[in-house]
């Protein structure tokens, strides 16, 4: 068990990305070689307009900075890879100050740049958990996917299953453990796992089914459990995670699943292990035809919101 040590939030940085990743990820064919992204610039009024209209960064309580990825061109690298490095880059330079830090607006490939910019800035000594909140696992690999989606395999990249390019632009250089990883809900491993379930069930990470995840007790003693063994904890959330009526037009939207009310209950309970040092919120907006976005955009807003509130403290390192 490791001691905490833990100090009171003075301040509070926020990195925006704006760009979209419909389509980005391997040819679940196999017929075009390597990893496709492109640029979507996703820059209509959007759910991080109303975050801004409605204040919801203010919520922590304490000084607050933000920032938004700006693409900068680079010819010899893919789309995704050159983001990869800037968002790694702007963790790694939010942490250097001192900050807690809040990622919104982006999606849940933007974990391996985040992970990446905590192992810079913490080091590869330090035992970092995460507690991934999402409808799948993403831990899906180019050799076993079936739907081709780059945003589910950033798990598996960051326990260093696949993708070493990606991890090394990161600045990812040792694999996070899976002892340390918390992940809930998974539910479309019964549905659609993208050849990911073996590679779950062969891992030590904890899975917490739905009925687990909507058990208060179970979901605390879980938490509590994780907290206790590591320095700091990187807290994800993606907007499928919650059942369809709080996110009708999420791209990868699955049956079943939790309420908002509980999500928020359950976001807060992680806040107060006085572990997180990263929150990411990701997945709350899409630009596409599919009706519902206001909707996804109060979940968005609620989710942050319960986090922020109830994020009183974070770990010294």
């Amino acid at each position: 068990k490791h001691i905490m040590h833990i100090k009171n939030l003075t301040r509070l940085s926020v990195i925006e990305m704006p760009y979209g990743d419909l389509n980005w990820g391997p040819d679940p064919k196999h017929i075009r070689a390597g990893i496709y992204s492109d640029i979507q610039l996703w820059d209509k009024y959007r759910e991080l307009n109303d975050y801004h209209l409605c204040g919801i960064y203010n919520k922590a309580g304490v000084p607050v900075q933000t920032q938004r990825i700006t693409y900068q061109p680079n010819e010899k690298e893919e789309i995704y890879l050159t983001l990869t490095r800037q968002l790694s880059d702007a963790v790694y330079q939010s942490l250097s100050s001192g900050s807690a830090l809040l990622l919104t607006g982006g999606y849940c490939k933007d974990a391996v740049a985040v992970c990446g910019g905590i192992q810079r800035y913490l080091g590869t000594d330090k035992r970092v958990g995460i507690i991934y909140l999402d409808a799948h696992s993403d831990m899906s690999t180019p050799e076993v996917t079936t739907t081709g989606i780059l945003g589910g395999m950033d798990v598996a990249a960051i326990l260093g299953k696949t993708l070493p390019t990606w991890c090394n632009v990161a600045g990812l250089s040792t694999p996070y453990s899976d002892e340390l990883v918390l992940l809930s809900d998974f539910r479309e491993s019964s549905v659609n796992d993208d050849g990911a379930l073996p590679l779950v069930q062969s891992s030590k990470l904890c899975w917490l089914k739905t009925n687990e995840f909507n058990d208060p007790h179970k979901w605390r003693e879980s938490v509590f459990a994780l907290a206790n063994k590591v320095d700091a904890l990187y807290l994800h959330i993606d907007g499928d995670i919650l059942a369809r009526p709080y996110a009708p037009n999420a791209a990868c939207v699955a049956d079943g699943g939790p309420s908002i009310f509980t999500v928020m209950d359950n976001i807060r309970t992680v806040m107060q292990t006085g572990k997180v040092l990263v929150y990411g919120s990701y997945g709350f907006y899409f630009d596409t035809d599919i009706s519902g976005q206001d909707s996804l955009t109060l979940s968005g807003l609620r989710t942050v919101s319960a986090g922020l509130d109830a994020w009183k403290q974070m770990p010294v390192l």
